[in-house]
């Protein structure tokens, strides 16, 4: 871009009056850099990038905003000093933000928090762009994050604020999944070839299933509508359906879920209470149907994230031989606490206890679940969470099994499962509404009776679009 000669004296004039430019998304002070090409010209003079950007400032601020973006895109593209590509970036965004182009500015600053993911404030301006496009679930992510930042007490009161509004003016929410299953134990078997019992001098055997792996397909959906009554009571409506095929038909897995009830919002947190329905086939029959109630609470402070559910629901069976035995009542409770760490980081803890009330006592159990996860925001717009977990289970009466040295024998069976989870996930497909995640998730169950016994891998690749 030429300048005519009285446009770079005034320039020149500007710079020698103005110290230099404090980068809004750094927070520190940018130095010259070497020229940048072609940006802008004035006889056999190049304007360097720190010019540029002190020129774009000047003309967004006159108004002149369309030759401003024009000078901002160029730096972004072409400009040598990474520092001035993202302050390029976060001032683009800011014209972004002031003329309602929230998606747009918040593809920006993604765009800048992939480059460097240590700035807090691009990661609150982020969460703003997301609340003011609507995007209230990625907001409340950006927002609780912040929480652990260090911003001043102000802006703290200010995200605080950002949370509750949230809670309060949410309608809806959207999102589609739909990922490859690679499994390498879908049955859940022992991994033993065969179990026999000694018999009049001789041994009776029968063949057990091996482990049976496969690719599944996994497709399903959820929606939530929270219809507001006033500002702080309203009807929060839930449905989700979850589909899994195999190629092996016989595990195949279908379930619908309905919920409806009566919501109740605070300033720190939220509290639900609703009637659930559940319905399931497997193997392409109908296989069970469940009716429960279930109250869900969260409440934060400072950097503390609160959460609850308490359940309770009464499942029936189609096959009634499986319900003759199997019928009854589960009751759950579960606790989760959060805690934010830094902007790009929570550790979480988790306790639950489920108690399974079937016609059968030595199918009747009380299982507890003991979890540690840790989420992380890493470089390149990836996203990290693992949690490991361990869950002792123990059943109410004794059952029958045949025992590893072919006698018949009855005790009370005890297991306990260990599961890792790892989650990979990218935004780098956010103007799509697309995040790609990578899962894993591997199991061990030990057993007092050996046939429980299991070891399972899972990987999960999906695709999870959200509006």
């Amino acid at each position: 871009m030429f300048l005519p000669r009285p446009a770079v004296f005034l320039l020149f004039l500007l710079l020698a009056a103005l110290p230099a430019p404090v980068s809004a998304a750094t927070g520190t002070e940018m130095g010259d850099a070497a020229p940048a090409g072609a940006y802008a010209s004035a006889g056999e003079r190049k304007l360097t990038e720190r010019e540029v950007l002190i020129l774009a400032r000047i003309l967004a601020g006159q108004g002149r905003r369309d030759e401003a973006v024009t000078l901002y895109r160029e730096l972004m593209r072409r400009g040598r000093v990474r520092e001035y590509r993202i302050e390029a970036a976060f001032q683009l965004a800011g014209i972004f933000m002031l003329e309602g182009s929230f998606r747009d500015a918040a593809l920006l600053f993604q765009d800048i928090l992939r480059m460097n993911p240590d700035l807090a404030r691009v990661r609150l301006e982020l969460a703003r762009a997301y609340f003011l496009n609507g995007d209230y679930e990625d907001a409340r992510l950006q927002f609780e994050l912040l929480k652990g930042s260090g911003l001043p007490p102000e802006v703290q009161e200010k995200v605080d604020l950002f949370l509750t509004r949230i809670r309060r003016m949410k309608d809806w929410s959207v999102s589609l999944d739909l990922s490859l299953v690679p499994d390498s134990n879908i049955n859940q078997a022992s991994g033993g070839e065969e179990e026999c019992i000694a018999f009049g001098g001789m041994l009776l055997c029968r063949p057990l299933d091996g482990e049976k792996g496969g690719m599944g397909l996994s497709a399903g959906g959820s929606f939530d509508q929270y219809l507001r009554f006033s500002r702080d009571f309203g009807l929060r409506n839930s449905i989700s359906v979850q589909a899994l095929e195999y190629e092996q038909g016989s595990f195949d897995d279908y379930q619908l879920f309905l919920a409806s009830g009566p919501r109740r919002t605070f300033e720190q947190g939220e509290l639900s209470l609703q009637p659930t329905f559940r319905k399931r086939w497997y193997a392409g029959r109908q296989y069970s149907e469940e009716y429960g109630l279930r109250l869900d609470a969260q409440w934060s402070w400072q950097r503390f994230i609160l959460s609850g559910e308490l359940s309770w629901s009464a499942i029936r069976y189609a096959d009634s031989y499986v319900d003759s035995f199997l019928r009854g009542n589960i009751f759950a409770v579960s606790t989760q606490a959060r805690y934010v760490l830094n902007d790009r980081t929570f550790v979480q803890a988790g306790l639950a206890c489920q108690e399974d009330n079937t016609r059968s006592d030595a199918q009747s159990s009380t299982t507890w679940r003991y979890a540690l996860g840790l989420y992380r925001i890493l470089p390149f717009g990836l996203s990290f969470f693992g949690e490991l977990s361990f869950s002792p289970s123990t059943y109410h009466g004794s059952q029958w099994y045949i025992t590893r040295d072919y006698r018949i024998d009855s005790l009370q069976r005890k297991d306990r499962t260990w599961q890792f989870f790892a989650s990979l996930s990218s935004s780098s497909f956010e103007k799509y509404g697309i995040t790609p995640t990578l899962q894993y998730v591997y199991t061990k169950r030990d057993s007092n009776i050996w046939t429980c016994a299991y070891t399972r891998h899972r990987l999960n690749m999906a695709f999870r679009y959200r509006f």
